[in-house]
């Protein structure tokens, strides 16, 4: 674990996660759902590097950028193929249910905000069954990048303060978007996709367990 000095943090009372790569090992999911998507209305067979070149919109955001005005079809065979191969993506990173339900029990907020869109975001919280542990929901922007408005949101709806809530995220992006929501920044570092760095400006973790050993001591519940 690696990350800010050694300054006390304020205790934290509620801990918002990021989900592809973060909470479910799902981003081969939505790579060859998109990749699906635009060959099936006659589009280019993306590789995978091209397909995390659209990332930060929603899904829907990323197939308008990639076929113009046939994204509503092609949105709607990545939501069949989203939903047709999440089976095997069922099962979260080990540990995170247990966190999630540890802090729930020990009266810490657990949220969710996603780059996703709403429709697969609401596929992936049902297959996966987290819903119960939630307390709040945000999704992405078809316009891009929007999850420290997101970040925000649910921490206002909370009624706590930036310095009350952590954000749990593996990209860069995610850390970013922390420090323009002022809350701290959690990186997840644990999947093999997982691009977060260590930085002094945030925090970074290389499995659950050193997480939860970081939230245990830094709580306030």
């Amino acid at each position: 674990m690696t990350g800010p000095g050694t300054t006390q943090h304020p205790p934290i009372r509620g801990v918002i996660f990021d989900f592809d790569g973060t909470v479910a090992d799902t981003l081969r999911l939505v790579i060859s759902g998109f990749q699906e998507a635009v060959v099936s209305v006659g589009g280019p067979r993306f590789s995978d590097a091209d397909v995390y070149d659209f990332f930060g919109p929603t899904e829907a955001g990323m197939l308008r950028r990639a076929v113009g005005d046939l994204w509503p079809e092609a949105y709607r065979v990545y939501l069949e193929a989203y939903e047709r191969d999440h089976g095997a993506y069922d099962q979260l990173f080990d540990g995170v249910v247990d966190l999630m339900a540890s802090l729930r029990s020990r009266g810490i907020r657990v949220g969710l905000v996603t780059g996703k869109g709403r429709d697969s975001a609401e596929i992936s919280v049902r297959r996966t069954g987290i819903g119960p542990l939630l307390e709040g929901f945000e999704t992405g922007s078809d316009a891009g990048l929007a999850k420290a408005h997101g970040i925000t949101r649910v921490r206002e709806a909370w009624g706590l303060g930036p310095s009350e809530v952590a954000y749990v995220g593996d990209t860069p992006d995610d850390m970013k978007s922390c420090l323009e929501a002022g809350v701290a920044g959690l990186g997840a570092a644990w999947a093999k996709t997982a691009s977060v760095v260590a930085d002094p400006r945030w925090h970074c973790f290389g499995s659950v367990a050193d997480l939860a050993s970081w939230l245990d001591a830094h709580i306030d519940g």
